[in-house]
């Protein structure tokens, strides 16, 4: 049997870079977020996160609903605009197609971040029969946009107080951790924890792996890397160093023992038709993975 040295040519490197300047700059900047609503309740989740990150930033909430009322479900967090003290419009445009209302709002006013809440559509028959507003929106806003999947699942509070980041190792893992960090902090006792999960190929047991030197090699790495971070920043995070022979594998694994409130993973935007039609990871974990809310990343250019 060969060894992960051996079998392994995929693994992940972690970049020479941890903090890009320009990613620096954008949080400094971040002056205005829209948050397109509806009026449906599996908005609620966007706008509590909403909420939590204008809050520490200082933002300001454009709120903007194309039609010509928002609905009582959210009426409850409009109310908590005032307790977290942030600076707040409701807009409501009367205008026919509403993807193209809203792409044309952002395009005016060139918002620094946009926060679209999604609806989980699992299925190929839900694909068919729900239209999505925010895949039709995020393609065309050339901005950071947050896309938010509530949980399927009511629980006991609607806190997002345990908080999980899958990093991958890319360019976008410092605006994964900063928009975790920046939802925790202003609840008291909210926990991030960070996982970072290096695929086995499935020839080799992840017991027998776990010794072997490229991993004890990479587990280290992982845990300097967030050491670098916590210094930088001065966030606490728990990191958790996973093997597994697969990453949603892995996922159902640790969510069964730890199931956390909210998910945030990053995406790609995508660039051609075969990329629109393959289901990717981040659509995969979140059509997977029911029960937690899935906060989904994706990068600008």
């Amino acid at each position: 049997m060969k060894s992960v040295s051996e079998s392994n040519k995929r693994m992940t490197k972690i970049p020479s870079k941890l903090h890009p300047d320009y990613q620096d700059e954008f949080f400094l900047n971040l002056d205005k977020i829209l948050v397109p609503i509806g009026g449906r309740p599996f908005e609620c989740t966007g706008l509590e996160l909403a909420f939590y990150i204008s809050h520490e930033y200082g933002a300001k909430l454009d709120l903007l609903h194309i039609g010509t009322d928002p609905g009582r479900n959210i009426d409850g967090y409009l109310k908590k605009l005032h307790k977290f003290e942030v600076e707040h419009d409701l807009i409501t445009l009367k205008k026919p197609h509403v993807s193209k209302a809203i792409v044309d709002y952002w395009k005016k006013n060139r918002h620094d971040l946009v926060i679209m809440s999604g609806k989980r559509r699992p299925t190929i028959f839900d694909k068919m029969t729900i239209p999505s507003i925010s895949n039709s929106v995020i393609p065309l806003i050339e901005t950071e946009v947050l896309q938010i999947f509530p949980p399927t699942m009511q629980k006991d509070s609607d806190k997002l107080k345990n908080i999980a980041v899958l990093l991958p190792y890319s360019k976008r893992d410092p605006f994964l951790l900063r928009w975790a960090s920046a939802i925790a902090a202003p609840q008291k006792g909210a926990k991030v924890k960070v996982y970072h999960i290096e695929q086995v190929p499935g020839t080799v047991p992840l017991s027998g792996a776990a010794q072997e030197k490229i991993i004890k090699k990479e587990k280290n790495a992982f845990k300097k890397y967030i050491e670098e971070y916590e210094q930088v920043f001065g966030q606490i995070i728990k990191p958790s160093f996973i093997l597994g022979h697969g990453v949603l594998p892995a996922l159902e694994s640790i969510f069964l023992k730890d199931e956390p409130d909210l998910v945030i993973i990053g995406r790609t935007k995508e660039r051609n038709f075969w990329q629109k039609i393959s289901k990717c990871l981040s659509s995969k974990i979140r059509d997977k993975l029911l029960n937690p809310g899935v906060c989904i990343h994706h990068m600008s250019g």
